[in-house]
């Protein structure tokens, strides 16, 4: 009675159906769509997060192929070591002070640097393709702001900021586990959504929510300086993944007026920014880091013959450091340190290069990961020297904590996977000008590729 109604007439032989409606006779080919719901069902079961959670652990437990970059492994084991020295250097007199033993803090840094090593290795051997995947990004980022939230909820209050989490055996810091997050998803995001680098709409939604929401929740902690880190981390891949110019200036207006009211609102920062600018005198951890720079000179007073461990600096096995460095080993120390570092960074933004080709996620997630480094570098040697305002930010590898060492580990251990699968150019290959039959290959290679890219004309339209 319903002419508009599909009436379905029995198979034929060959496997296609016969489907009568208003509009006229449809032959499907019953195969073909068992065979397309079969590919669809297998390409679901493949993308999985159950799925993927089972191959991460399968290469884990399987021998990879490749060996990791010798001289990228081969400096953060010197800075790991750098640190240990000094961190045993700058805590073993406070430690005795508080009735424990001389090597506490250098202890636990042996273990922490131990377990990340660990972590690292082991995910170092996941396939770094497998990260870039929509289901385990949106679970990593909820689940780390969902650590966030709870921060500020039953967080540890130190000095009138919930920061910490305590779990068995320490604290837990959510935000350095943010900014690893920050970087995979915007990287996957800018690898699966082309759009939400170049259009406004898909920006905001896919790219600046996201960020301002991390951003945000570390900010409320309150803790400026690494809700600074989450924002350059995530600048950072956008950057490199060439973000549109409007799309630049809208981060860049929003992310100066965050920090300009977040600045505002607390007098503290005010006073902070007022102590660099000469308006107030300096802090007394500010005199004290300028006098260990001043009694180390050029070559230092040696090794553990420091008088800031002495009780004069607080914390000095955190964020300053440097400081200590500079006292014990002089200007020589210091500027060997920072061009360890400086190699390491660069060493790291070569595998990223290198990987380019192959893998515009790799490519990112790399560029993301050695800007952070070299931010959170830069502001830690500027804090020490009174480069730049008083905040509290680690060295990489080299301040004591236990959270910041394991999630550093984790976050190079895909960069160790990328090193495993290209050949990384040697240091001085990078700046060796090009021979003459390297510039006709790339010359051929630009003509092939344009003329590949050419619209074909038909032969009878010549």
């Amino acid at each position: 009675s319903n002419p508009g109604r599909t009436k379905p007439v029995s198979p034929e032989r060959n496997g296609r159906v016969v489907r009568r409606s208003a509009q006229g006779i449809e032959v499907k080919d019953t195969r073909a769509m068992l065979e397309e719901e079969r590919r669809i069902r297998e390409e679901k079961r493949k993308n999985s997060l159950w799925t993927l959670v089972k191959k991460m652990c399968r290469q884990m437990c399987t021998r990879s192929t490749g060996s990791i970059d010798k001289p990228f492994l081969g400096t953060l084991f010197l800075l790991v070591g750098i640190g240990m020295v000094m961190v045993f250097s700058a805590s073993m007199y406070s430690s005795l002070n508080s009735g424990g033993n001389a090597y506490d803090a250098l202890l636990r840094q042996g273990v922490f640097a131990g377990i990340g090593f660990v972590v690292m290795y082991l995910f170092s051997r996941v396939d770094y393709e497998d990260y870039c995947n929509e289901k385990f990004q949106y679970v990593f980022l909820g689940f780390s702001a969902l650590l966030l939230a709870a921060t500020l909820v039953i967080g540890v209050d130190v000095n009138g900021a919930k920061r910490w989490i305590s779990i068995p055996g320490g604290t837990f810091q959510p935000s350095e586990l943010a900014k690893v997050a920050i970087i995979m998803y915007s990287a996957t995001t800018a690898v699966k959504y082309k759009d939400s680098l170049t259009k406004t709409g898909p920006f905001w939604l896919r790219q600046m929510l996201p960020l301002g929401l991390l951003f945000g929740l570390t900010a409320i902690e309150p803790s400026l300086s690494a809700a600074l880190a989450i924002a350059v981390a995530g600048f950072a891949v956008m950057w490199f993944g060439m973000v549109s110019g409007k799309n630049l200036l809208q981060l860049i207006a929003v992310g100066c007026a965050g920090v300009g009211l977040l600045i505002l609102k607390e007098p503290w920062r005010l006073t902070r920014i007022r102590v660099f600018g000469g308006q107030v005198e300096l802090s007394y951890q500010i005199k004290q880091s300028l006098v260990a720079f001043g009694s180390g000179g050029l070559f230092g007073v040696g090794l553990g013959q420091g008088k800031q461990k002495l009780l004069f600096l607080p914390e000095l096995q955190n964020d300053f450091i440097f400081a200590n460095i500079g006292e014990e080993f002089g200007l020589v120390g210091c500027v060997a340190v920072i061009l360890i570092y400086c190699y390491f960074i660069f060493r790291g933004y070569q595998i990223a290069f290198a990987i380019r080709k192959k893998s515009q996620f790799g490519f990112l997630y790399t560029c993301g990961v050695m800007t952070l480094l070299g931010f959170q570098m830069c502001v830690n040697i500027g804090v020490a020297t009174k480069s730049i305002p008083v905040t509290g930010m680690a060295l990489p590898f080299i301040s004591y904590g236990g959270t910041s060492m394991v999630v550093l580990f984790f976050m190079l251990a895909p960069i160790m996977n990328m090193s495993r699968q290209i050949k990384v150019p040697s240091f001085f290959q990078s700046f060796r000008p090009r021979t003459v039959k390297e510039k006709r290959v790339r010359v051929k290679k630009t003509v092939r590729k344009q003329a590949s890219a050419a619209p074909q004309v038909p032969p009878s339209a010549r």
